[in-house]
């Protein structure tokens, strides 16, 4: 069929759609640059993994600088209404890779929390209580295996640090695929965000 059949059998022409000037175009979406950003901690969650082990999901932004509020503008610019979330996450296992040890991580988490808000004291049994705390976060890019088969990278907090020495941080040598450790031999397990509130 050449083009002039297929013009005649079309009885109605395309609609500009709802939203298209609004809408953001595929690969202009901002991406935040690996390194250190004062942030605040949003919503917290305690939950316990299958294998037994505890870990706390935090949802957290920027609170300052070039990109603040960058979680906040990517969730508002969300055209989808089912499965719209949180992007900006952070999951910290408590436990640490033995058991009876505690996780690096974690402790840096609630010593830099502390740190970085005059008079807070973490008590265990409330972990609520890091809502709307400031923490400076270190951001590293991270190579994952995407659904398509292709390698794709992503933006994702490494480590905590004091609120005021955020931003002096050197950036983290990027996470490729090739790394050890980029498997799950760690001891610790991806996590399923699907029943998260965030």
């Amino acid at each position: 069929m050449n083009k002039k059949q297929c013009l005649k059998r079309r009885k109605n022409n395309m609609n500009k759609p709802q939203g298209y000037d609004e809408a953001q175009a595929f690969g202009e979406f901002e991406t935040l640059p690996a390194g250190g950003y004062k942030c605040i901690i949003k919503k917290v969650a305690c939950e316990t993994a299958s294998n037994g082990k505890e870990f706390l999901k935090l949802a957290i932004d920027i609170a300052e600088g070039e990109y603040k509020d960058f979680f906040k503008k990517k969730f508002d610019s969300d055209t989808r209404v089912i499965d719209k979330k949180w992007s900006g996450v952070w999951t910290v296992f408590i436990e640490g890779y033995n058991p009876g040890t505690t996780n690096p991580k974690f402790k840096g988490l609630i010593t830099s929390v502390e740190a970085s808000n005059n008079g807070f004291k973490f008590d265990f049994a409330k972990e609520q209580d890091l809502t709307n705390k400031k923490v400076g976060l270190v951001f590293r890019e991270e190579e994952f295996l995407g659904t398509d088969g292709q390698t794709h990278s992503a933006t994702k907090v490494f480590f905590a640090v004091s609120y005021d020495k955020a931003e002096e941080q050197k950036i983290p040598n990027k996470k490729t695929l090739n790394d050890s450790g980029a498997n799950s031999s760690t001891g610790f397990q991806e996590i399923n965000d699907e029943n998260l509130p965030f």
